[in-house]
């Protein structure tokens, strides 16, 4: 007769075994924490180094960038020039008027190519009716064209004026940018404006060059441009005659660059000198 076979063996050893597998479970997953704990430390130090060369690099571009740039002239203390009008508007020009001689105002851009046809016909006729007192004749020098030429040379020239007429020579120096006006766009660099200012008869050229770098006159020139609208000007060249106690005229755009602008501006003065 078959019987079936138990099981034998010593009850202590078997919970002996036991507890050794437990403890080998338990080393096993200790160990893969462990490994986790490091596998995630490395991934932060990546991360951190990544980072790190991140910076740097950026930092390294910033500073090529930076030193690339051309190095920028500090603002000067700001400065009026000696013929400023009592407004701080404009220049005005040697003479002494005459009893009853009217105001002449002249407005001009040194990058406007019609203001450089009226200075060809006209520009000594205006200096002229100052000197001799038959009227007292006021320049505005204006800079919008630099919005509309996408450049800044009409400033650059603007405050070159404002730095010829700190040494007396402002109507010599309009006259020459204008002789030497370039291409309309190619605009004027400051070493073009120095030799205009030093064939001007200019004679401290380093304290005209360090005006015009430093912007002394920065503001002076920006408050000229910023009387355009309430004086009613929308472009140059636009000539103004005033007559003492009188109505302000405006000579028109035809005759300033017609066949006689000299014959335009010598009559409009004659007209409007009063007894």
């Amino acid at each position: 007769m078959s019987t079936k076979k138990r099981p034998g063996g010593n009850p202590a050893r078997a919970g002996e075994a036991e507890d050794a597998r437990e403890a080998r479970r338990a080393k096993a997953a200790a160990m893969r924490q462990r490994e986790l704990a490091k596998e995630r430390s490395r991934r932060v130090l990546l991360i951190s180094i990544a980072v790190v060369v991140v910076l740097a690099v950026v930092a390294a571009v910033v500073i090529v960038i930076q030193r690339s740039r051309p190095e920028e002239v500090p603002l000067a203390a700001q400065e009026v020039p000696p013929s400023a009008t009592a407004n701080g508007a404009g220049y005005v020009l040697p003479g002494t008027p005459n009893a009853g001689a009217p105001t002449m105002d002249i407005w001009i851009d040194y990058q406007c190519p019609f203001c450089a046809q009226f200075e060809a016909a006209a520009g000594q006729t205006y200096v002229d009716l100052a000197s001799s007192g038959e009227a007292t004749v006021v320049v505005h020098t204006l800079t919008f064209l630099d919005n509309n030429l996408g450049n800044e040379a009409s400033q650059l020239a603007a405050e070159g004026a404002a730095a010829a007429d700190a040494q007396g020579r402002f109507a010599e120096y309009t006259q020459i940018v204008f002789a030497n006006q370039p291409d309309e766009g190619v605009g004027y660099t400051v070493a073009d404006l120095r030799g205009f200012a030093e064939q001007a008869g200019v004679e401290d050229l380093d304290a005209w060059q360090a005006a015009v770098e430093g912007h002394a006159y920065q503001d002076y020139v920006n408050s000229i441009e910023d009387t355009m609208d309430a004086e009613g000007v929308s472009g140059t060249p636009t000539v103004t005659v005033t007559p003492q106690g009188g109505e302000k005229q405006t000579i028109s755009s035809d005759d300033l660059l017609g066949s006689d602008p000299v014959g335009a501006l010598q009559q409009a003065v004659a007209t409007a000198t009063t007894a």
